[in-house]
């Protein structure tokens, strides 16, 4: 007895916890309640508790009421499982699209682990004793274990890391095209599997059927990775397209400073003539009000060299020109040279992030900005500060020293914070970090970002 509880209970672990385990990793450690280790720990010991439990039913069943187990084991397992998706959705902060998404995807795993092992092991022990499909011999776990370490090394960098980016970079709202493809073709790969392997299944056609599940699994697998890769694809083609216009509006702007010096010359060597002329005639007085008249009417403009970095320089005057036509009051610090960032990804972070503070200087009587920009062990920290009334904050994501993610800082305009979003992303892209706090008793908002460069020497 005590050999078929081992068995029962290493069975159940070895099925299960691989697939309560993955459904998590699509998502960053931000995205959760509490951090990896404790919530794999945590499930690890619960599932362990539930699979001695299930042992204990299956072995200790009364055999008046249920001559056979298979009804109590479907049941069992069902109720297993229920308490993993609910934990699931307690402890990842995400939407549920995203959640239904990574849903399906191990839905589709635990399905193929289930049909192909039960489909070896009738292979290899075509006199085992009936209702395998429910029981675990101890040769039943030895292939659960292997078909993991299998399949496992191939699930996680095809499906479960491009999951992950697709993710961190889609909104939910922008997903809904994705999700039903991969739902659809999840339910079909199911729905087919799951007929053929009950419909064949006496030991010739197991036989014959396996490859074909196989070949379909592996077709299945493709279809996940094909259309995550293309939809990040066409996200980061449209976040350069974005770029390349905040990048022309730059262009734009320099070649109309250009075009106002050219004028300002024109009008100078106008001015120098007039007060020639009107000192040759003595005119001291009337020379006095024009040059009052001209200074009144002179627009003052700020060429200041920020830093050595072009690229960083050109943003910074641009925004700190635009701010300044709003009476905003910029202070900027900046320390950095040539960084090997590409110039696509630091208009997106600057663009994003000093446009978010001048629309939020508007609503305030004080209106300020200050910048910190510097490089700190082969990383570039950039700090902007600005003043703030208020902000729409999603409770669900904790706060560290003040400062919480993206996505717990909610928009105004479009109800979500895709700027803050698109700053995280680039930081993530050069594994940095991005994180923002908002001090309502100050009245200021603060966006810090890392990213990790290579100087060029």
């Amino acid at each position: 007895m005590i050999d078929i509880l081992i068995d029962n209970f290493l069975g159940f672990l070895a099925q299960l916890l691989p697939c309560a385990l993955l459904i998590f990793l699509p998502f960053p450690q931000e995205d959760h309640r509490f951090s990896r280790k404790k919530i794999f720990t945590g499930m690890t010991l619960a599932l362990i508790l539930l699979a001695a439990a299930f042992s204990a039913v299956i072995c200790f069943r009364d055999m008046e009421k249920f001559p056979s187990h298979t009804f109590l084991a479907n049941t069992f397992m069902t109720l297993a499982i229920l308490p993993v998706l609910l934990a699931f959705i307690f402890l990842v902060r995400e939407s549920l699209i995203k959640k239904l998404m990574v849903f399906f995807v191990v839905f589709f795993y635990a399905i193929t682990e289930f049909v192909v092992v039960n489909m070896v092991h009738k292979i290899l022990y075509p006199d085992s004793p009936g209702a395998v499909l429910y029981t675990y011999p101890r040769s039943f776990t030895v292939i659960f274990i292997l078909y993991n370490a299998v399949m496992l090394p191939i699930m996680i960098p095809t499906v479960i890391e491009p999951l992950k980016e697709y993710l961190a970079e889609s909104e939910p709202h922008n997903i809904k095209r994705e999700f039903g493809i991969c739902a659809f073709s999840t339910f079909l790969y199911c729905a087919v599997i799951i007929y053929s392997s009950t419909t064949f299944a006496t030991l010739g056609y197991t036989i014959t059927f396996l490859p074909a599940t196989v070949m379909c699994t592996f077709n299945q697998i493709l279809v996940y990775w094909l259309i995550l890769r293309e939809s990040v694809r066409r996200k980061r083609e449209s976040d350069e397209r974005q770029a390349i216009e905040i990048q022309q509006i730059q262009y734009d702007n320099i070649v109309n400073e250009m075009e106002n010096t050219r004028r300002m010359r024109h009008d100078l060597r106008h001015h120098y003539n007039t007060l020639c002329d009107m000192l040759g005639r003595e005119q001291y007085d009337e020379m006095k009000n024009y040059l009052s008249r001209v200074i009144d009417t002179t627009v003052k403009r700020d060429n200041e060299v920020y830093c050595k970095n072009l690229i960083i320089n050109g943003l910074l005057q641009y925004y700190v020109a635009m701010a300044r036509e709003e009476d905003i009051k910029c202070t900027v610090q900046a320390a950095c040279g040539d960084i090997d960032i590409e110039p696509v990804d630091l208009t997106v972070l600057f663009g994003n992030a000093m446009e978010n503070a001048i629309i939020a200087c508007r609503d305030c009587s004080e209106r300020w900005i200050k910048v910190q920009i510097g490089t700190v062990q082969g990383s570039l920290a950039i700090e902007i500060s600005n003043s703030c009334r208020e902000v729409k904050l999603d409770r669900r994501y904790q706060t560290q020293d003040g400062f919480s993610p993206a996505k717990a800082f909610l928009s105004d305009r479009t109800g979500e914070s895709f700027g803050l979003r698109s700053i995280a992303h680039t930081a993530h892209k050069y594994d940095g970090s991005a994180a923002f706090r908002f001090n309502a008793e100050n009245e200021t908002f603060t966006a810090r970002v890392r990213l990790n460069i290579h100087m060029e020497v």
